[in-house]
Formats: structure tokens, C-alpha cells, sequence
């Protein structure tokens, strides 16, 4: 039965890219809005996207997670954009001016190793000490998205985020949706959608007016996020953090959205990702 539902998502997906543009402003979402706090949440998937803005196959990637975004929602499909790599892809020069690393991009990088661009992971799924089966090609990201979508929750999360007197402020709750034997570490981050700035193109052009999605600006936690809970933890238990971040007013908070996600430290798998627009 389960094979069979992923088929039917794939086959959804397939057809929905026969019919969208390449830019999506009213995403078409799956179910409606989902309910944070109960079963009725369903599991997220988290693509980090290494990418560059002199890696000339990167916007295809970038083009990839649009069109799961447009399939299947962009509250269910979550893109993130993380500048890092070799200086010949990610560095800046008079054409390509705009820095768009992050200390803490390169840390992801440098941990779960990689210099190929454009690669990415799919809510950090597979990961081993030795190995790279955590890692993937843009083209496998639709199998992979629909069989994480496919996969139980084990923790609903919901969260809001405000600006208040330059301070950004965010609040999040996590749902056990079944029992959980080991500790849990939550991650909270900051990324912007809409930049123009230029970006080298797959037929080695310059595009000057290209526009970059899901971009990485800051952690609001650490690298490696904070202690969310302790285990063990079971259905009726409530979690609950706060955090903050001084907000860079270079950053257009229309554009921009705070990422939330919960992950197993043992595995590095993340369990549940959600987003939220800035109030």
C-alpha cells in the first residue's frame, strides 16, 4: 500500500511539472494548511542545497526545489540554499560580488564533506561517520522528497517569529507523535528569498538579474542547535523553547523566514522541519 501511495504522490508530481511555470507565487498546497499541534501534521522534508553563485549547474537544482515546492507546497517541501564550497564556485570577484557564505555553512560542509557542487540532503537522511550515501543529485530529489513526505511523523513542531525592537524573537513547540528514546536537538536559522544578484548560468552566461531563493543568512541557535528534550519522551508530552537573534536590517523581512527543525544528534536525521513568515 505504501508503494503504492508513493507512486500515485511521484505520479502527482510528474504531472503537476507538465503544467507550472518556473516561478511559483501561490504554491498549490497538499490538504491545506496543516494542523502543528496534533496526528494531522504530516512529515516535512528539509533540502539543503549546497550551491554557488559561480557553480554554473547550481540553478538547476535551485529550479528543482521550485518545482517540489509547486507540487506538493512550500510548507511541506523546505528549501535551503547553503553557499558553500570551493572558492572557484562560492567566491566573490567584480562580477560576482554579492558573499553569500556562512561560517556556519562551511561548518555543515566541512562535517558531512563535500567540495562537489551542486549536491544536497534530504532531511539528512542515511548519514554515516564514513560514507556519502546522505548525499544526493538535484535529479534524485524527487524520489527522495516523496518517500521522506511518505514517512511517519514522529514529531509535530510549530512555531512563530517576530521582530521586536530590532530583536528578532522566536517561540516553537514540538508534539511527540510517538515515543522517543533518545534526546532530541532543535535548530532554528534564518533564510531570504528574492536577492538579485548575478549568477553564472548552465550555458556559462552571466545572468546579472538572477534571482536567488531559500539563502542561508544566520543560525538563530548554533550550528548544531540547542537541547530540545530528553529522553524519554511520549505522545501527550509538550516541548518548548524560545530563542533570539539580533536582526540585520540589511535583511528584508517580507523576503525572509525562519526555518525550525528537530533532529535526532545520534543520526543527524531531522525528523520534522517547518517555516514561518516574520511578523
Amino acid at each position: 500500500m505504501k508503494k503504492i501511495f508513493q507512486f500515485l504522490l511521484f505520479a502527482l508530481f510528474t504531472a503537476t511539472l507538465t503544467t507550472q511555470c518556473d516561478v511559483i507565487d501561490q504554491p498549490f498546497k497538499n490538504g491545506g494548511p496543516q494542523d502543528t499541534t496534533s496526528t494531522a501534521q504530516l512529515r516535512n522534508v528539509l533540502i539543503e542545497d549546497f550551491t554557488g553563485h559561480r557553480c554554473k549547474n547550481c540553478p538547476k537544482a535551485s529550479k528543482k526545489i521550485e518545482e517540489l515546492v509547486s507540487a506538493f507546497g512550500r510548507d511541506r517541501i523546505i528549501g535551503l540554499a547553503i553557499h558553500a564550497g570551493p572558492g572557484n564556485f562560492t567566491g566573490t570577484n567584480t562580477d560576482y560580488p554579492t558573499d553569500f557564505t556562512t561560517p556556519e555553512g562551511k561548518q555543515i560542509q566541512n562535517f558531512f564533506g563535500t567540495n562537489f557542487l551542486p549536491i544536497g540532503m534530504i532531511n539528512r537522511e542515511n548519514w554515516t561517520s564514513s560514507g556519502n550515501s546522505h548525499w544526493s543529485s538535484f535529479d534524485e530529489w524527487p524520489t527522495l522528497s516523496v518517500e521522506a513526505l511518505d514517512s511517519n511523523l514522529r514529531i509535530a513542531v510549530e512555531t512563530t517569529a517576530s521582530i521586536n525592537s530590532g530583536q528578532l524573537n522566536v517561540s516553537a513547540q514540538g508534539f511527540p507523535q510517538t515515543s522517543l528514546l533518545h534526546d532530541l536537538k532543535i535548530v532554528v536559522l534564518v533564510k531570504e528569498s528574492n536577492i538579485v544578484s548575478p549568477q553564472l548560468m548552465p550555458d556559462d552566461t552571466r545572468d546579472p538579474d538572477y534571482v536567488h531563493m531559500n539563502v542561508l543568512r544566520d543560525y538563530v541557535t548554533d550550528t548544531w542547535g540547542t537541547s530540545f528534550g530528553t529522553s524519554p519522551m511520549v505522545p501527550g508530552d509538550t516541548l518548548s523553547g524560545t530563542y533570539s537573534l539580533t536582526w540585520n536590517p540589511s535583511w528584508v523581512k517580507s523576503n525572509s523566514a525562519v526555518v525550525v527543525y528537530v533532529y535526532n544528534p545520534t543520526n543527524y536525521r531531522i525528523l520534522q522541519v517547518v517555516q514561518a513568515s516574520i511578523d
